[in-house]
């Protein structure tokens, strides 16, 4: 029978009376209805494709990555009210409940209700390990029962650790969860058996994290990080997706990362050490890699003149923390396919500009065929007694990379730039297919005038696929009546934030901003009121809400307000 813990007693047997009755006793039909009631519908593969929906949290390791979602609890009410109002479908509800557990708790309440635990035995017969005695379950239907519910078990949410493994035995034996896809494991050397026993071949989405808070037990343990890796590619070998921690400097990874023969994404939190470099070069068919490296202000000796390594696959890079280390390996590591790169930057000096700027050439010469860069620095940092410089000082070697399709550059703390209508008029030719274009930033003046308020139309006029564009250029909106019936053709631009100059538009502000949204509905008539492109830590508090004043002017309008521009000359 399908549902081995059902007997014949239990079996329905009513006739079937209509074709929808019939319908609802085909499994498949049944499988399909119920899947889409899953209570966890994410997919940790497709989060990690696309980096900039995932959440990067700078307080914790990236072991947490993509499994954020909390329940849809309608769902699993819904589903534990149909295991309990029929057998006929109740077993289909069990089976989509139990496919992604919270932690293993509910099977320990089980196996509890169930009057014996699972243990070890060379038959492979449970017994009784919670209390002293041992006791073999009281009859083979109960065994077959927990067994059914143990092979619906697909994922763990939550982190297995020593305490979720304290009560199983640690003796050895049979796989605990026979079809578990996705996992996450914080090794602990007292229970490094109890952990092996639930890797499987099944396992595709493996997180092992070795930052236990139990560090004597590490420092008096016989296991390392190369024992650990070496046991879980051994009983896990069709690991597409994994993830780890490491508690101090990795060592000797090259002989262990290439036994994860499949291994698609890679989502490294630590160290960048030779080793590591090296072994990602070897690992032929990555796709996505993820790293995020504890902070150190210097490269070591032996990180300075890596070898050129190749990443032939990858297709999506995400580095968080980018010091010195790292640093050191994308100078020499190329990425021949990479098309979307996503970099968290904490240079440590007193001057990060000159890094930031090579840092675009290492893209640059490194990443040919990068579409999509997003790039954040969360360090205050000065220009020493300079005036602050233009952004395309910092960005000049990208504007011979004339791939790109999305650029986001958010630069927080008061990092200052200046921007002028040479330098955003300079965007159009170097980068014609821009679907998004974010230059966040404290906006300054440079010794040059400011650009007019009317650039930005020209930058969109020339940029036709264009759909999100954030500019903190200090616009220039004085002389309203010059540029208060400026137009372009209808473009398709949607989300707009302009960072404009206060003392130009301080005289009867109100019309200077209405004026302006009304440009901004003559020529952008699909444009969003979205007021969180940016934020106030990137672009200043007084910046965002002078766009605000302007948004709500132009919601106004759309609503019909009967406020009105003044005629011209007023």
């Amino acid at each position: 029978m399908f549902f081995p813990f059902l007997t014949e007693s239990t079996a329905p047997g009513f006739s079937m009376a209509t074709s929808v009755d019939r319908a609802l006793q085909v499994e498949e039909i049944l499988g399909t209805i119920f899947r889409h009631l899953s209570p966890y519908v994410w997919d940790r593969k497709a989060v990690l494709t696309v980096p900039n929906r995932v959440n990067l949290n700078h307080g914790k390791d990236f072991s947490h990555l993509g499994v954020d979602a909390l329940p849809c609890m309608e769902n699993q009410t819904a589903l534990v009210q149909c295991a309990r109002v029929s057998r006929t479908i109740g077993p289909h509800a069990l089976k989509v409940l139990w496919r992604t557990l919270p932690d293993i708790r509910p099977l320990l309440h089980l196996l509890n209700v169930m009057g014996f635990s699972y243990g070890d035995s060379a038959s492979g017969m449970p017994f009784h390990t919670f209390p002293s005695t041992i006791e073999l379950p009281p009859d083979e239907w109960k065994w077959r029962r927990y067994r059914w519910y143990a092979s619906c078990v697909v994922g763990v949410r939550s982190v297995i650790d020593y305490d979720a493994l304290e009560a199983w035995s640690d003796l050895g034996g049979p796989p605990l969860l026979p079809k578990l896809q996705s996992a996450r494991f914080r090794i602990d050397p007292r229970s490094y058996n109890r952990t092996l026993r639930l890797l499987t071949s099944s396992i595709r989405d493996l997180s092992i994290n070795f930052d236990s808070t139990s560090s004597r037990h590490w420092e008096a343990s016989r296991y390392t990080t190369t024992d650990v890796l070496t046991a879980a590619a051994r009983l896990a070998p069709a690991v597409e997706m994994l993830n780890i921690t490491f508690r101090v400097p990795p060592k000797d990874l090259c002989p262990v990362l290439p036994q994860f023969s499949h291994l698609r994404i890679l989502v490294v939190t630590g160290w960048m050490t030779p080793s590591l470099h090296e072994a990602i070069e070897l690992l032929d068919h990555l796709e996505v890699l993820y790293v995020k490296l504890y902070w150190t202000r210097n490269a070591e000796p032996n990180m300075r003149n890596l070898p050129t390594r190749r990443c032939h696959n990858v297709k999506t890079l995400v580095a968080l923390t980018l010091s010195e280390p790292i640093t050191s390996a994308l100078q020499s590591t190329e990425f021949p396919l990479v098309e979307t790169v996503r970099l968290e930057v904490w240079p440590h000096s007193s001057d990060a500009t000159d890094m930031l700027t090579h840092l675009m050439g290492t893209l640059r010469d490194n990443a040919p065929k990068m579409r999509t860069l997003t790039l954040t620095t969360r360090s205050a940092f000065t220009h020493g007694d300079r005036p602050p410089p233009r952004l395309v000082t910092v960005i000049e070697p990208l504007l011979q990379h004339s791939a790109l399709e999305t650029l986001s550059i958010t630069l927080n703390d008061n990092y200052a730039f200046a921007l002028t209508r040479d330098d955003i008029l300079s965007i159009s030719s170097a980068w014609p297919n821009l679907v998004h274009l974010t230059l966040a930033h404290a906006p300054t003046r440079s010794d040059e005038a400011l650009p007019p308020v009317t650039t930005f139309l020209e930058l969109a006029n020339a940029l036709p696929q264009l759909q999100t564009l954030v500019l903190c250029a200090r616009f220039d909106c004085s002389g309203r009546d010059n540029w208060r019936d400026a137009s372009i053709p209808p473009h398709p631009l949607r989300q707009l934030f302009l960072g404009l100059d206060q003392e130009t538009g301080s005289y009867r502000p109100d019309k200077t901003w209405r004026a302006l949204a009304a440009v901004l509905e003559r020529c952008f008539p699909r444009l969003e009121l979205k007021y969180d492109l940016v934020q106030p830590e990137a672009v200043g508090a007084q910046a965002m809400e002078t766009w605000r004043d302007v948004l709500h002017h132009l919601q106004d309008i759309r609503s019909g307000g009967r406020r009105s521009l003044s005629p011209p000359g007023f």
